[in-house]
């Protein structure tokens, strides 16, 4: 539970909210083949038509097409907005528009609320509930929400309802995508866009927004390792959370999307809001992409969807993520490479970042790969000096806009490129699209190099705990072990005729190391008494005699961390050492 002192002031007293239209009658839409067929074909008979006047409209034609998913409305909007993914060979403005799709958000009557939540749970709603508000807190293309209390312990809870008949309405609009995709591979349409690997992500989409219980697995796991990065994530009440209903803690915020409208159209009350609530829009930005940064490369399991709806403010910068139906994770390979990348942004390095962009794409044509890195490097260099000036529009500046001239080389060149990375890239303009109204000055490179500051403590820190130095003290005897049951054996084979010359080169080994050892394990108790001295002088103070004090006084300060570095370091070099000598001194050996 999110304590009470970071419950803010509302910001939109809640008489004044818009309220959800209800529609009382729900319809059953179908759409049908030769319907999507006459749309497409009238559309891109226009799109050439300009062409052929030389009259090109790039925003027009993708305004067209936005209509056209909007329209056909259900699972389309979902496959249009995947479609939108392909910002390595669509234009830009089509998957800006594509992106920004939105189907029509009507309520749906509360006895069908009623039925959907007694039918999963089956049992009676006032069984479960004290109180169920009737009265739709939202409103979405999968679902709606209402806000209730559960009798078990009184507890405020928000409860999310499938639409009704969405399964059947999706399943229709996916075979009929999917008719439309076969038509387009048969007739070698644009295949440079993957329509297989479209597909894929099509069907993976349909399985995860149909089934609640996903949504709830990934908020549990999002919920444990947000927790160390000081931010909320609402409980999930799996007793209660099924297939078609989620049912999980109420947090009474403010709606970084609320607040975003309050900033534009009622400036005076957001800074105010601001000022009661010990908000500075700043340090919330950076907060916010700091955790995405280690979210993604740290927990491997990053909010892929981090818009303004998504993300609830409470007071003093604190803030709580929603809707964990879209997460992501990376295989080891693209994490590293991604982490290489933006690295390579932050140091100014645009011939490495561009190294690691190309190893993004998948089935690279035979192209100038030389001349490539010269032109995406170029496009980097450009966005660096951009994003260096003040006043500079934020998508210009920010990493999301980092790859907008990079987009256009790799289009041109037809390079295409890995979908976790465009997935990726798509949650980047997500966070953006948040950051923008908080950060408007953004400084990238600023934040990068925060963050590699951060992580290098963090994993520090992390590795002094005796878990894992257990770990990498059984990772070292493994290493030992295989040397002594799968090296060793095979080295006795091939040296037989030597034996007597490693026995005696084994037996000086022997008390060589030995000797090494006892001077480590001394070197291990003067760098302890070291450490003692510079950061808990009162421990060792009954022992210190000024001749010691003469000597130790002279050694130069060290950071508590790096110390204690040295230590575990000095210690694992002693344990190496023993092990050698009990491998060098068995009884095979003749020793």
């Amino acid at each position: 539970m999110v304590n009470k002192k970071y419950i803010p002031t509302q910001l939109i007293e809640k008489r004044k909210r818009k309220k959800v239209k209800i529609v009382e009658k729900i319809e059953e839409r179908r759409v049908t083949t030769p319907y999507v067929l006459r749309r497409f074909i009238i559309y891109f008979l226009g799109v050439q038509w300009r062409r052929f006047t030389r009259k090109p409209d790039m925003e027009k034609t993708a305004s067209q097409l936005r209509e056209i998913f909007e329209d056909f409305g259900g699972f389309w909007v979902k496959a249009g907005q995947v479609l939108a993914l392909r910002t390595d060979l669509l234009p830009e403005p089509i998957c800006d528009s594509l992106r920004n799709l939105q189907s029509e958000a009507l309520g749906f009557p509360f006895d069908a609320v009623r039925s959907t939540v007694e039918s999963e749970l089956g049992v009676p709603l006032k069984k479960v509930f004290t109180v169920f508000d009737e009265e739709p807190l939202a409103a979405a293309s999968i679902a709606q929400v209402h806000t209730a209390v559960l009798r078990k312990k009184q507890i405020p809870v928000v409860v999310k309802v499938q639409r009704p008949g969405l399964e059947n309405a999706f399943k229709r609009d996916l075979e009929v995508i999917k008719g439309l995709v076969n038509i387009l591979i048969f007739l070698n349409i644009a295949t440079y866009l993957g329509w297989g690997e479209f597909i894929t992500e099509l069907e993976k989409t349909f399985q995860e927004e149909l089934d609640f219980r996903y949504e709830a697995s990934s908020t549990i796991r999002m919920k444990k390792s947000l927790k160390e990065h000081k931010v909320f994530v609402p409980k999930i009440y799996e007793k209660y959370s099924k297939r078609r209903i989620l049912v999980m803690e109420f947090i009474n915020g403010v709606m970084m999307s609320d607040y975003i409208k309050a900033l534009a159209n009622k400036r005076s009350l957001a800074v105010k809001w601001e000022a009661e609530n010990n908000i500075n829009r700043v340090k919330l930005g950076e907060r916010i992409y700091l955790s995405f940064f280690r979210q993604l490369f740290e927990d491997n399991l990053f909010h892929a969807d981090l818009h303004p709806g998504n993300i609830i403010l409470l007071r003093n910068n604190k803030f709580v993520l929603i809707d964990h139906g879209s997460t992501g994770s990376l295989e080891a390979e693209l994490r590293n490479t991604y982490l290489n990348y933006i690295n390579g942004l932050g140091e100014g390095n645009f011939t490495k970042a561009a190294d690691y962009y190309i190893r993004f794409g998948v089935g690279v044509p035979k192209v100038d790969i030389d001349r490539v890195r010269v032109e995406m490097g170029r496009q980097f260099e450009n966005w660096y000096v951009k994003a260096r000036v003040k006043g500079i529009p934020f998508r210009q500046k920010s990493l999301g806009g980092a790859i907008k001239g990079v987009v256009d080389v790799a289009f041109g060149y037809r390079i295409p490129t890995n979908w976790d990375f465009l997935k990726l890239t798509r949650s980047v303009l997500a966070l953006d699209g948040s950051i923008q109204y908080l950060w408007p000055d953004i400084d990238v490179f600023d934040i990068i190099n925060k963050y590699n500051k951060q992580a290098r403590r963090r994993a520090l820190i992390n590795g002094l705990r005796p878990d894992n130095i257990l770990k990498w003290v059984g990772q070292a005897s493994e290493v030992v072990n295989q040397y002594n049951y799968l090296t060793l054996p095979e080295l006795r084979k091939r040296t037989n005729a030597y034996e007597l010359t490693v026995n005696q080169f084994a037996l000086s080994m022997v008390v060589i190391l030995r000797r090494l050892s006892y001077v480590t394990l001394v070197s291990e108790f003067a760098i302890l008494y070291i450490f003692l001295y510079q950061h808990y002088f009162e421990v060792i103070q009954p022992i210190n005699t000024q001749i010691i004090d003469e000597i130790v006084s002279k050694f130069p300060y060290i950071p508590y961390l790096e110390w204690v570095g040295i230590l575990i370091v000095v210690g694992l070099i002693f344990q190496v050492l023993l092990a050698c000598v009990g491998i060098l001194g068995r009884k095979e050996l003749n020793v």
